[in-house]
């Protein structure tokens, strides 16, 4: 049954069902250590139906997926915890560009360790190795279990390519998309939400101090205006990715993420609600 026919049957209409489209940044929340997934957790709990897109799933493995096969290969370069913790700081502590991503690996050691009882300190780093490999290997599989529904409006063909395990290799690497050779449906796509795409382009000029990341956003829609095979290629629509994410939840009720600089102004654009679990809960602490 297609999620239109989902949210109109009349088990929705009887008692309305609170809906959801969650974010990448909060995806990746539910993937860490039980006191951050477990914040998440607790909020999305109230929602009878909780979606996702497949943007969002490409965003996941070039963020979260990635940094696991970093910290994979880099466990296997190394003896003993300390080594790979040291090994992490060495190659992302010292650059302000790769804050976030040193966080999340420290996230994932955490949620390595948190499984590891019992286990002589020598043998940690093997159950820690075992675990990033398994999170990898099972991560399309928990995504699709996560949620009740993908949306898929762009067809990124990207965001469909599982990671593969060839021996003591991973592969998580996202291709760069040719302009001349478009096999998704993001022009298609644009096309049918351009209001709302302009809509969000003359939000984002009205605001004073817009992140980057808007700014990016604007910049690229403009350009799409005037001629929508701008979108492929040079990984333009990555740049794009909170706005397409977004899009893709036009029939939820309520919007669900951790970046408030752009889904704040993405959800009043589009008319949704906003929580943000972990902005909330360091709120309430």
């Amino acid at each position: 049954m297609g999620v239109c026919n989902i949210l109109c049957t009349s088990a929705f209409r009887k008692e309305k069902i609170r809906t959801v489209h969650i974010d990448t940044s909060l995806q990746i929340e539910r993937c860490k250590a039980p006191k951050k997934a477990n914040v998440v957790e607790g909020a999305l709990r109230d929602f009878g139906f909780k979606s996702t897109s497949s943007f969002a799933k490409l965003e996941f493995k070039g963020a979260w997926l990635q940094d696991l096969a970093f910290l994979y290969k880099a466990s296997q370069s190394v003896e003993r915890l300390e080594e790979l913790l040291s090994y992490v700081d060495d190659h992302l502590g010292a650059n302000i560009k790769t804050h976030n991503r040193l966080k999340r690996c420290i996230q994932s050691i955490i949620k390595s360790l948190s499984t590891v009882k019992g286990l002589p300190y020598e043998a940690v780093l093997v159950r820690v190795r075992n675990h990033i490999l398994n999170m990898i290997d099972g991560a399309y599989a928990w995504w699709e279990s996560s949620v009740d529904h993908e949306f898929n409006g762009t067809a990124c063909v990207r965001a469909s390519e599982k990671p593969t395990l060839r021996g003591s290799k991973i592969d998580v690497s996202i291709p760069q998309c040719k302009p001349e050779e478009i096999k998704c449906r993001i022009i298609e796509f644009f096309e049918n939400y351009k209001t709302y795409f302009i809509n969000i382009k003359l939000a984002i000029s009205g605001l004073e101090k817009p992140s980057n990341q808007l700014v990016e956003a604007k910049d690229i829609i403009e350009n799409a205006e005037k001629n929508p095979k701008y979108l492929c290629g040079k990984g333009r629509c990555r740049k794009l990715g909170d706005v397409l994410i977004a899009m893709d939840g036009l029939k939820m009720d309520y919007f669900a993420a951790n970046n408030d600089k752009e889904w704040i102004l993405l959800s009043e654009v589009l008319d949704k609600h906003l929580i943000n679990p972990v902005r909330e809960a360091k709120t309430d602490s």
